[in-house]
């Protein structure tokens, strides 16, 4: 079982939209990317990376948006 998430290393939110953020940014991390594979199924970036094969630069690991909805909002389908 994977303990970290494989696409954390080259995520873009914590270069991007989370850039100097950094308590936010390792809350993210702490939560999404670091707690296991449990953990880092629930995010929406990689949900939509397995869906989708690719994840919006600056979707949120928790957004509110269904896959669908990210789908269609970032032209995905």
């Amino acid at each position: 079982m994977n303990l970290v998430c494989t696409n954390s290393p080259k995520c873009p939110i914590f270069n991007g939209i989370l850039a100097g953020k950094e308590y936010t940014a390792s809350v993210y991390r702490k939560k999404y990317c670091e707690g296991g594979e449990a953990a880092f199924k629930t995010c929406k970036r990689y949900m939509a990376n397995e869906k989708f094969g690719s994840c919006p630069p600056n979707l949120l690991p928790n957004s509110s948006l269904s896959l669908g909805e990210i789908g269609v909002r970032y032209n995905l389908l």
